[in-house]
């Protein structure tokens, strides 16, 4: 295991508990999107997304990941985009982007990685939220997992798993148990 697992995994350890809630899609909810950014910082998918949540009547904020040193996006309230910069060396981000995100409370946080990077992890990790959903990446973040079947973990978009499969997915899941009860 290398180093860098074994900071996350302590940072994951030393979390502190917290109770679960599930989303009531019937009510105007606040909701963190976690993403994979394009290079070119174009999203249009993600847009896509964020439509459909306005449209449901949900607060929206976009925070997404590029693997690159330079971000040509604004950094807005509602939207942004991170890069390497904005990391630490051991994939945590930076002490400034950690205050802007635990300054806020989230009812639902829907994290759209399909593939298993650190930032994003971190990002999962440290957001305040009720109730936290994503792909089974294997980190033990997310209250409710979604899990494709033949797929691997390091593979994610090679594998053609797409965020907006995913999204479907979990509007899909979050609707069909809401409705169960």
């Amino acid at each position: 295991m290398s180093l860098k697992q074994r900071i996350f995994e302590r940072a994951l350890r030393k979390q502190a508990s917290r109770e679960t809630r599930f989303p009531h899609l019937d009510r105007p909810l606040k909701v963190m999107l976690l993403y994979e950014s394009d290079v070119l910082e174009r999203n249009d998918a993600i847009k896509t997304i964020r439509q459909d949540l306005l449209r449901r009547q949900m607060d929206v904020t976009m925070w997404g990941f590029v693997e690159k040193k330079e971000i040509v996006s604004l950094v807005l309230p509602q939207s942004r985009i991170l890069g390497l910069a904005d990391f630490n060396m051991f994939g945590k981000p930076r002490d400034y982007e950690l205050a802007d995100l635990k300054a806020e409370h989230f009812d639902l946080l829907l994290d759209l990685t399909t593939r298993p990077l650190r930032p994003l992890k971190y990002l999962a990790l440290y957001t305040n939220a009720d109730f936290k959903v994503g792909l089974n990446l294997g980190e033990g973040i997310h209250d409710m997992l979604i899990s494709p079947p033949n797929f691997n973990a390091e593979q994610g978009k090679e594998a053609g798993l797409e965020a907006t499969w995913l999204y479907d997915q979990i509007m899909r899941y979050i609707t069909t148990i809401r409705s169960m009860d």
